[in-house]
């Protein structure tokens, strides 16, 4: 039986969420770290989602039926959508708190203790990112892509907290005693000016996704080329491509012509069978409407003269 990396992966990331999540509560709170907090934090909501992809993964592999054409795809988008959103909100949430922590005096920080507990922290990261990349190659899931960019996003925040923890060590033996109160709030600004730019990134790419408006929907390209040798054996004209992509799945829209009139469905029905064995080498998965037409669909159909000629065919 073949094993679901992505269904692993999603699990790996779970139980790591759930582990971080824990103890980095309980060291915020013995540490009095607003720093660790945000850490936490960022994990937990990394926690929640994992557990809403184990469904939308279930849910978008579930085939299409007349009552859902399309099946449950748009899922995929939209749950990173919602990830990254609630992402950016938690970042500007602490950036605005420190702000005004900064301005009023700071807090003060145990500084060993917090130290170790991050250097720990990192370590096991880097772990878990390595098997959960392990997974995402054996997948063409975005969720898990996305999972593997968030544990990043959380290792540069850990990274970033320990860089600043050892020169504030460094600085507080040399006896600059009075910067102590500002170390952990200046962290969390400096960590959520790091890492505002991945979440907004995938924010706005799957909303462009959700809107049908992506760049990768700029294919026809590729599709054109990937069925050059089909366009030269059948003599084919006249060729419209048009893509959208949704979550893991490609829609494909062909409309070509031919140079010759009398032709048998079966005869288009066999250029069809070769397109989409074609198409299948490229794209994993796709949905491909292929329409035999002259009429070009990037021209407004004469749908006036149309009836104006069935309404004089009647009378």
């Amino acid at each position: 039986m073949k094993k679901d990396y992505e269904k692993i992966g999603i699990k790996i990331s779970i139980v790591g969420s759930f582990l971080f999540v824990i103890s980095s509560i309980i060291m915020a709170l013995i540490a009095k770290s607003q720093a660790i907090l945000l850490d936490g934090l960022y994990t937990f909501i990394t926690l929640i989602m994992a557990f809403i992809s184990l469904k939308i993964i279930k849910m978008v592999k579930t085939p299409e039926t007349k009552d859902r054409p399309f099946g449950y795809t748009i899922l995929e988008p939209f749950l990173n959508l919602i990830k990254c959103f609630t992402i950016l909100m938690l970042l500007i949430m602490f950036f605005v708190t420190n702000v005004q922590e900064l301005c009023t005096g700071g807090r003060i920080i145990s500084l060993n203790m917090t130290t170790l507990y991050i250097f720990i922290c990192l370590c096991i990261y880097f772990i878990i990112i390595f098997f959960l990349k392990k997974c995402e190659k054996e997948t063409n899931s975005s969720i898990l892509r996305l999972e593997v960019k968030n544990w990043r996003i959380d290792t540069l925040l850990t990274f970033g907290i320990a860089v600043s923890l050892v020169v504030a060590i460094i600085l507080f033996k040399l006896g600059y005693t009075k910067i102590l109160p500002y170390i952990d709030p200046s962290v969390v600004i400096m960590m959520t000016l790091l890492s505002l730019p991945v979440p907004l990134r995938v924010f706005l790419r799957e909303l462009k996704r959700l809107l049908l408006i992506s760049n990768e929907n700029n294919i026809d390209t590729d599709i054109r080329n990937q069925i050059q040798s089909i366009i030269s054996k059948y003599g084919l004209t006249d060729i419209h491509i048009w893509a959208l992509n949704s979550g893991r799945t490609k829609y494909f829209f062909l409309y070509l012509a031919l140079n010759q009139d009398q032709i048998t469905i079966n005869y288009l029905d066999k250029i069809r069978s070769e397109i989409f064995h074609e198409l299948a080498k490229l794209y994993p998965m796709f949905w491909a409407d292929i329409i035999f037409t002259k009429i070009s669909p990037e021209e407004p159909f004469p749908y006036k003269e149309t009836c104006k000629i069935q309404i004089k065919n009647e009378e």
